[in-house]
């Protein structure tokens, strides 16, 4: 049975003050085995993030899906800014 294909990162804007932090990551183990490799991808999204205006709209919730892994920090980059 084939997988379906939709985007490694999905990401909802919420009003702010609507989660107890303006930015929250969800890396399952579905996405990477390995806790190293969960970390590396929060944190490679938590500083494009930070480099954007995305939080001055108010609070993000990210959320990844299998093959997020597999990309690149150019390739995260251009998926979450545009």
């Amino acid at each position: 049975m084939a997988e379906k294909q939709g985007p490694p990162v999905i990401i909802k804007k919420n009003p702010s003050g609507f989660q107890k932090k303006p930015l929250l990551i969800t890396v399952g183990k579905n996405v990477a085995k390995k806790a190293t490799q969960r970390n590396l991808i929060k944190r490679r999204i938590r500083a494009i993030i930070k480099k954007t205006t995305l939080l001055d709209a108010g609070d993000i919730t990210v959320i990844t899906k299998p093959g997020a892994d597999k990309m690149s920090f150019a390739e995260l980059k251009s998926f979450i800014v545009q």
